[in-house]
């Protein structure tokens, strides 16, 4: 596999390596102990200029850039756009801008083509900004929109990283299926990223007292019991039914 620099240049077939996915280190990769050479080699990468009906963009120096991704990795990514669109309520696609796809880079699942970066989504009847770092601590309809954008990401990413996850992740959301694969998400409750997303989209979304500790305690339980109820949720999240058609009403707002 050719090494190319870290610098934000086109690379050869239109791909480009990109300085925002370094840090996103994924620890707990199923199957790979800790300390263990956590490189990898992409099975294939195929180039991409769009996400949906949008023209994909860098979001470092604002131009439409082509970059590269796995083959089934970005048809989940063109299942979430098409999703998305449908639940947002903005309307189609018309830009997406990232901070990158693949990168030649260990410890990362973008080195597989099968992790993409998130800095705003454009739409017919508005824009969504990824980007915590220049709005925080937001109004209250920007963090509502970024939580709808987010759950719908994680309906199709059990790997979703938000502002919550750390100060690397201030200006964009990650997504990689490392844990999902080709198929949507499933909760568990000792997923930190999980739970906080519940928590988030309660308090910003579903406009229910809550605190975000990254913790499936009781006061979360206590909220998220009534809006299920109000949302005709019947499952839990622990079932598959549940957790999406919680995501969905989510994304839905």
């Amino acid at each position: 596999m050719a090494k190319f620099s870290r610098r934000g240049l086109l690379l050869a077939g239109g791909a480009v390596l990109l300085a925002g996915c370094g840090s996103d280190v994924v620890p707990d990769i199923p199957g790979i102990p800790d300390g263990a050479d956590r490189c990898r080699t992409p099975e294939s990468l195929v180039d991409f200029s769009t996400v949906g009906t949008g023209t994909l963009g860098y979001e470092i120096d604002r131009t439409p850039t082509p970059m590269r991704s796995d083959p089934a990795f970005l048809e989940r990514l063109e299942l979430w756009a098409e999703d998305w669109a449908a639940l947002s309520g903005l309307g189609a696609i018309r830009e997406v801008w990232s901070y990158g796809a693949y990168v030649d880079k260990c410890s990362s699942f973008h080195q597989a083509g099968r992790a993409f970066d998130f800095a705003e989504v454009v739409h017919d009847g508005g824009t969504i900004s990824c980007r915590y770092d220049t709005w925080n601590p937001g109004t209250d309809a920007q963090l509502r929109d970024y939580w709808r954008l987010a759950a719908s990401l994680h309906l199709h990413f059990t790997y979703t990283l938000t502002y919550l996850y750390n100060a690397q992740h201030h200006n964009h959301i990650h997504v990689d299926n490392s844990v999902s694969g080709e198929e949507l998400s499933t909760f568990r409750q000792r997923s930190e990223v999980q739970v906080q997303l519940v928590q988030s989209a309660l308090l910003h979304v579903h406009g229910r007292d809550v605190e975000v500790t990254g913790s499936y305690d009781q006061q979360t339980r206590d909220a998220l019991r009534p809006v299920q109820q109000e949302l005709g949720i019947t499952a839990p999240l622990a079932d598959a039914a549940g957790w999406q058609a919680f995501l969905r009403a989510t994304a839905s707002g």
